[in-house]
């Protein structure tokens, strides 16, 4: 049999858990969920010889899957005040859910070959990407004669990897490319787009449009409030969520227009300091998210736009904080925590994304421009 090729970012497998030294755990205010063969070990363990509860005990149904109930806390009932796991000290490792095991790692097996990645969920993953001065893969995917929907996810990761293009830029480019391609059929879109004339001939057309900065900023301000709003319901991410909701919601109705447009200009220089960390962010979105196993053109499509939605909101999330604190520089592990909280709040199945778009938009696809408008200049 022969064996699957493996590509993975060439950080992969030096990253570990630092487990009681994270400034943000993964066992609080988060959904953890508990696969079927991990319940049928819980059925008959207990933490302790004299405890006569099951560990199964500490599991609830939510949403159609059975998760960890957290405590008043709004954490697991497994973490000691040390933020060390009370069942791997008990049992060990193999005692974990898939979900506890796998996390932040993400592994997608494909017919010929299996990919790796890791979620920015996780404070450390994001370090280690801060770290990179750009994302390299075990593989070079350029010189892997693949499917075209993997050609088109290596073009699309070039393209976010070109710093001749801003992020904004290379995002707005990406996306008419898909929808280029979508409508074309993907023989004829692929080979179009790898002439560097019609690359350019894009670019520049791009620089020659106007964007309104202010209708991007209401528009960004009304997305977040309604990806927070679930979360402020459930009192989750409190700290993070509520104080710059309360401000998103304040900027809802009047604000001085010439005011936020130049803190918007302030708080651009400063996000720019960080734009080596959003590509990186970006480019192992567009690896681990963009295709998966039974994904085809349309599908990358509609997680291209989850991706650049996450981005934009994220940015937003920051930009609050920014504007609250009213700092003039943009602190790192400000920018830290909001990729995580956004991460997190927006980490969706396939399936709920779809059913999210549907729901928020008058068409699952959307045009150009609304791309345009909510990533801005």
């Amino acid at each position: 049999m022969t064996m699957k090729k493996e590509i993975k970012p060439d950080y992969y497998d030096t990253f570990t858990c630092i487990a009681d030294k994270c400034s943000f755990t993964c066992c609080q205010e988060w959904k953890i969920t508990v696969d079927d063969d991990t319940y049928k070990k819980w059925n008959c363990l207990s933490l302790t010889k004299q405890d006569n509860q099951y560990l199964d005990q500490y599991v609830k149904q939510k949403d159609g899957t059975r998760v960890i109930a957290l405590n008043e806390h709004k954490q697991c009932p497994f973490l000691n005040e040390q933020k060390l796991c009370k069942l791997v000290l008990s049992f060990g490792d193999e005692v974990l859910s898939e979900t506890c095991v796998l996390f932040p790692r993400q592994i997608h097996e494909f017919e010929d070959r299996k990919e790796y990645s890791l979620v920015t969920c996780c404070p450390e993953v994001v370090d280690f990407m801060n770290q990179q001065d750009k994302i390299c893969f075990t593989k070079n995917l350029n010189e892997l004669d693949e499917d075209m929907l993997f050609q088109i996810r290596t073009m699309m990761i070039t393209m976010m990897q070109d710093q001749q293009f801003s992020i904004s830029k290379s995002l707005m480019m990406i996306f008419y490319i898909l929808l280029d391609i979508h409508q074309k059929g993907i023989l004829k879109g692929i080979g179009e787009y790898k002439d560097e004339a019609t690359l350019k001939e894009l670019s520049d057309a791009i620089d020659n449009m106007q964007f309104q900065r202010l209708d991007t900023f209401e528009e960004n301000n009304e997305l977040f409030l309604d990806m927070a709003e679930n979360y402020r319901k459930q009192e989750l991410y409190t700290s993070y969520l509520e104080p710059i909701a309360v401000r998103a919601e304040n900027l809802s109705g009047d604000y001085d227009q010439n005011k936020m447009i130049v803190q918007l200009q302030k708080f651009e220089k400063q996000f720019s300091a960080y734009e080596k960390l959003f590509r990186n962010y970006l480019v192992v979105e567009i690896f681990s998210n963009s295709l998966m196993p039974e994904s085809d053109l349309e599908s990358m499509v509609v997680m291209t736009q989850w991706i650049a939605m996450e981005y934009t909101v994220m940015k937003h999330a920051i930009f609050l904080s920014w504007l609250i604190d009213g700092q003039e520089e943009l602190s790192y592990t400000v920018v830290r925590d909001y990729m995580v909280v956004v991460s997190r709040m927006m980490g969706y199945d396939q399936e709920d994304i779809y059913e999210f778009l549907n729901k928020s938009f008058e068409h699952l696809i959307w045009e150009w421009g609304y791309m345009a408008l909510i990533i801005g200049a």
